[in-house]
């Protein structure tokens, strides 16, 4: 290092074909994660994460081997330290996961991950979802246990997992959809639409929802626990226990807060309520033009029930020739 310029790090983590390093660029004095993988350069900075406190960035070799790439994860001013931190002692616990793989896996793994994270940092809490998220994330694993309980391959399921990044239902399955509601009320079920076309089935056919109630019981099980459970069935498959922690840090869950969550769930029932022309809801056709985006509380026991488990229902989504 010339001056006071370039980079000052030191290994905190490394294997045959990656290598992570903790450090300082100056005269800046950014904190950074650098990350080396194994491997000629892919693709560009337009491509790499951006935004939510930290920057992502293509770097110039610091290994002494020519054939590796590298990039930094730095935190900006905007960036929340504890949560930059988290996010780092996260990677480090997935790099001592993914090490062993070849550079370009390890380097994917990586940045998906640091995608996640992103997702992670658009919520306003400092890590902890809050108790109706909480409720909501449980309902959707519950979900998510039932479609691979049916049969569906645990990687297949979790890619069509659309509830962490936001998607308009929570499951997207060939040209269908699944929603999720839950509830811990004893009697009634009334949940909150949160658009116009959440509940559209003129977008996406056929479209259910997935009435999922609960009750708070000893015998139940907390979110730490259920999220343990999925994934020591995920691990059965190569590649997907990592693609499951991707979606729930999206979905604003990290192991590192697990004490945070203490309520038990015991599931009591799943309905899946198919969502016909003549079901009651507010969609873009059926309200004045006028009216440009809503939310509403909608009376879920007027939607009959066709299904009590996603095996009998996922037929009528279509090719199902992947599935076993």
């Amino acid at each position: 290092m010339e001056g006071d310029q370039g980079w000052r790090v030191i290994d905190v983590a490394r294997s045959k074909n990656g290598v992570i390093q903790a450090g300082r660029c100056f005269p800046g004095r950014e904190e950074s994660l650098l990350i080396g993988t194994r491997g000629l350069r892919v693709g560009s900075d337009t491509n790499l994460p951006r935004g939510q406190g930290f920057s992502v960035a293509y770097i110039d070799p610091v290994d002494s081997a020519g054939d590796w790439t590298w990039f930094a994860l730095s935190r900006t001013s905007a960036g929340q330290p504890a949560l930059f931190a988290l996010m780092a002692e996260d990677l480090l616990a997935l790099f001592a996961q993914a090490g062993g793989y070849d550079g370009e896996r390890i380097r994917v793994a990586m940045l998906g991950r640091i995608r996640a994270w992103q997702d992670f940092m658009k919520r306003d809490r400092l890590g902890v979802l809050s108790p109706e998220a909480e409720l909501g994330l449980f309902g959707e694993l519950v979900v998510l246990r039932d479609i691979v309980c049916s049969g569906v391959p645990a990687a297949d399921a979790v890619r069509y997992w659309a509830g962490p990044e936001e998607g308009l239902q929570d499951y997207l399955i060939g040209t269908g959809a699944v929603e999720v509601k839950s509830t811990v009320s004893p009697a009634g079920f009334i949940a909150e639409i949160g658009s116009l076309e959440q509940l559209d089935d003129s977008l996406r056919q056929p479209l259910y929802v997935a009435a999922v109630r609960f009750s708070l019981s000893p015998d139940g099980l907390t979110l730490p626990e259920i999220c343990a459970e999925l994934e020591a069935v995920f691990v059965e498959e190569a590649g997907s226990p990592l693609i499951l922690k991707d979606k729930l840090i999206s979905a604003g869950y990290v192991d590192l807060m697990a004490e945070k969550y203490s309520r038990r769930f015991l599931l009591q029932h799943i309905g899946y309520r198919l969502i016909r022309p003549d079901s009651p809801r507010l969609t873009r056709g059926n309200v004045p033009a006028p009216v440009q985006r809503a939310r509403y509380s909608l009376d879920l026991e007027v939607i009959p029930v066709v299904a009590s488990e996603f095996g009998a229902i996922f037929k009528s989504f279509g090719d199902v020739t992947t599935w076993s």
